[in-house]
């Protein structure tokens, strides 16, 4: 069983040694970079625009609309983007029936407006031309400011993305009336940023500048649009020295198409920015044509699979990975976020962001990797989650202080990871940083403890549950803090964590698998990490043992676990990544043999 999981992840590895991160083709990241080249130029395009709607017709679901992935659900996000890609084509109209009616009803039948189709199917037309209703501006820019509530970085470039397509009448009027992105606070020192109430999380300020360059154009010449204008050298400016090398902000189809296709209506086609967008989208378009929600997540997968083949390494590729990992940390002030050197990020790319989950990933491998106490980088990477704790005790994702948006406030599996690599060095930590280790590894104590819930789970931020109505995954995300908490000899811990326990016991399938609490669906992922977790639980034996009935299969045959959708890009986007279930079935693997011994 452990050769095959072996062998399989050791097969995943490229040339430099780390692990290839597969993610699942994306529909919104399709969609997007789709439109974006067309706006820019449909013709020099063609044929990558061809490949990209080619995989939307063929990727529908059975009720032929949208979810993110081809496994997931139909959403409102994903069919919308999805049909206004495809929807100016007459050849692709009868496709986009389903989807038409579907949109109409989520976004009220009573507003309408047409788009100039014929308005039924000629049957002796060889080509079907179907003239279509479509919502008009005011019930979409309802629709989608009420599904993502205060959090404009996504609902506005939907909107912006529309609009520049030309899907509503009065284009003009709609870039009026979208909520406005003020791209004149670049002016304003970013340290300022939490201050001045943005509509936009700290991660997405480039398209804070291109929504709002986009919008200052099509808005009427007066006082405030001339002073508007001042500030658009120096947004342009800032979004230049955020830009990384590749081309593609944060390395993601959706952030990158979104800012190339509103620089490309604001007038600046030819600007550099636009140029090198549009290079990074035709770089990680996929033979199949599709693109996924993120380039890749080589430096998240491979931290996660080191720390589960480290005993099959030699010395002399333990000493490589320490080198390979050390390697990609941050060592200057990050110019996407302003982030203070040492963290580490979930890609090798250019377009990578230190954050608190990659950080503690890395250092845990590099303790797995015999990475000492006294090296420099541990130590920074160790300062650098230490620096980035909240007020409340808890870990954010990117950034302190922004506690108010979904990114940068803290959550539970975060600050358990984080927490998990704190104690991997702490007893052999410089005086100074074992100090401050061991009050933050208190304040996140009780941090977890506030947010438990009162059946003893915990609510992830990174992963969800398609198949819930909340998108809530409370069993991985329970797991995940069980998991990483484990060891823990203090009281307080052992009383939340055994309510844990029993949440997670009391959660299993009677299949003896684990995954959604709202319906049977057994999830590989999910499975492995319960099994991990619960292994230090004498109760629990009888429940490992049937998991592993579920599970036995697919550790022999890592290559059949299917797609399972459970990680969020963004703001509720799902993908999977194929690493996460043979990393997790070799960790589950470790821990059961380890509790035999």
């Amino acid at each position: 069983m452990t050769d095959a999981l072996r062998n399989f992840l050791l097969s995943r590895r490229g040339s430099d040694g780390f692990f290839e991160s597969r993610l699942s083709d994306s529909a919104v990241s399709t969609a997007v970079a789709c439109v974006a080249l067309e706006i820019a130029d449909a013709e020099k395009y063609a044929g990558p625009i061809a490949a990209a709607k080619a995989w939307l017709i063929a990727h529908q679901n059975a009720d032929g609309l949208y979810g993110d992935s081809p496994e997931s659900p139909a959403n409102l996000t994903a069919t919308f983007l999805a049909y206004v890609a495809l929807s100016r084509d007459t050849e692709h109209q009868a496709e986009m029936q389903k989807a038409q009616s579907w949109l109409l009803e989520q976004f009220g039948g009573d507003r309408l407006q047409a788009s100039g189709f014929s308005n039924r199917l000629e049957v002796q037309s060889p080509r079907p031309e179907v003239r279509s209703l479509k919502p008009d501006f005011a019930s979409v820019n309802r629709g989608f400011l009420a599904a993502y509530g205060n959090d404009l970085t996504f609902s506005v470039p939907i909107l912006a993305l529309a609009t520049a397509t030309g899907f509503f009448e009065g284009s003009a009027d709609a870039w009026r009336k979208m909520p406005q992105f003020p791209f004149e606070a670049v002016l304003v020192p970013e340290s300022f940023f939490k201050y001045l109430n943005l509509p936009v999380v700290s991660y997405a300020i480039p398209a804070l500048i291109c929504v709002g360059l986009a919008q200052l154009r099509h808005r009427k010449s007066g006082l405030i649009k001339t002073l508007r204008s001042l500030a658009k050298a120096k947004a342009l400016r800032v979004l230049l020295a955020k830009q990384p090398a590749s081309g593609g902000f944060l390395e993601a189809a959706p952030l990158t198409g979104f800012c190339a296709l509103c620089l490309c209506t604001a007038g600046l086609k030819d600007h550099p920015a636009t140029h090198a967008a549009l290079r990074f989208l035709l770089d990680t378009q996929r033979a199949n044509g599709a693109w996924p929600i993120d380039r890749d997540l080589r430096q998240w997968v491979t931290s996660l699979a080191l720390t589960v083949i480290v005993p099959t390494l030699t010395d002399d590729e333990k000493q490589f990975y320490r080198d390979a990992l050390k390697q990609h940390q941050t060592q200057t002030v990050h110019p996407f976020t302003r982030s203070a050197p040492g963290g580490w990020g979930w890609t090798t790319h250019s377009g990578s962001v230190p954050d608190a989950d990659d950080t503690s990933a890395v250092l845990i491998a590099l303790y797995h990797l015999g990475e000492p106490a006294t090296s420099t980088a541990v130590q920074h990477g160790v300062e650098w989650l230490l620096n980035l704790q909240n007020r409340d005790g808890g870990i954010p994702t990117f950034c302190r202080g922004w506690g108010r948006l979904p990114f940068d406030r803290s959550c539970p599996d975060i600050s358990a990871h984080a927490f998990k690599a704190f104690s991997c060095f702490e007893q052999d930590l410089p005086q100074r940083l074992h100090k401050r280790v061991a009050r933050a590894k208190s304040r996140i104590l009780r941090y977890l403890h506030k947010v438990q819930r009162d059946d003893g789970a915990y609510i992830p931020l990174w992963f969800g549950d398609q198949d819930a109505q909340s998108k809530e995954a409370p069993v991985y995300g329970s797991a995940v803090v069980l998991e990483h908490l484990q060891g823990i000899d203090q009281p307080a811990a052992q009383e939340i964590l055994q309510k844990t326990a029993t949440f997670l016991l009391a959660a299993q399938h009677p299949t003896g698998g684990w995954g959604s609490l709202e319906s049977q669906h057994d999830l590989v992922t999910v499975t492995a990490r319960c099994v991990t977790a619960l292994q230090p639980y004498p109760e629990a034996q009888d429940a490992i043992e049937r998991a592993w009935e579920f599970l036995q299969p697919f550790a022999e045959h890592p290559e059949t676990i299917p797609p399972e959708p459970i990680g969020l890009y963004f703001a509720h986007l799902w993908y999977s990544e194929e690493l996460y279930g043979p990393v997790f079935l070799m960790n589950a693997f470790l821990a059961t043999k380890d509790n035999a011994e």
